[in-house]
């Protein structure tokens, strides 16, 4: 059980990378084409990453 819940805290993670993806992608095909929807979308889910990682990092920490 304790293995299960040292990986619970990835489902937010991976909700934003989701969310960055889908609306990264989406910005770049109004901005331009294929490609730079494919660069944004990258980008999308990298930043979502770090938002998630601000909120959820000190909490994550003090369980160590």
């Amino acid at each position: 059980m304790k293995k299960l819940r040292n990986y619970l805290f990835l489902i937010p993670y991976l909700i934003a990378v989701g969310i960055g993806l889908k609306f990264g992608y989406a910005f770049g095909m109004q901005i331009s084409g294929p490609i730079m929807a494919v660069i944004t979308a990258l980008l999308g889910a990298v930043f979502c990453s770090i938002i998630v990682e601000s909120f959820l990092g000190k909490k994550r920490k003090g369980d160590s």
